[in-house]
């Protein structure tokens, strides 16, 4: 089963503040502008959202048999020597990821079981 989360530590800090940052700049563009609606805002708009729904649905984990697998928007599939839990609260559980590089924190929300 494929457990989408979003990425926490270095490497989330780096991605999530590139895609923050086009939305503020489409913010800016759109509160600078002199017409009642601007076009290149809105195009920076809906390029945020495109690439948000791109990262939700592209980054995973899931287990096959005993080998977990890992795959962010921006990288290919990677195998994970090592998953844990490291936190959780309620809904919320804070998984460590090791691959044969990286660590990885990755935030996933816990579904309850049927």
């Amino acid at each position: 089963m494929k457990k989408h989360f979003i990425f926490l530590g270095a490497a989330g800090v780096i991605y999530y503040s590139w895609l923050l940052a086009l939305i503020f700049v489409a913010f800016i563009v759109g509160y600078e502008s002199n017409k009642a609606i601007s076009y290149p805002a809105l195009s920076l708009g809906a390029i945020f959202v495109v690439i948000v729904i791109y990262t939700w649905f592209n980054s995973y984990f899931q287990k096959e048999a005993s080998i977990y697998w890992l795959k962010l928007p921006y990288r290919q599939k990677l195998q994970l020597q090592n998953l844990k839990i490291k936190w959780q609260w309620k809904v919320f559980v804070v998984y460590e990821a090791k691959s044969k590089i990286n660590t990885y924190l990755l935030l996933a929300l816990k579904r309850k079981k049927k």
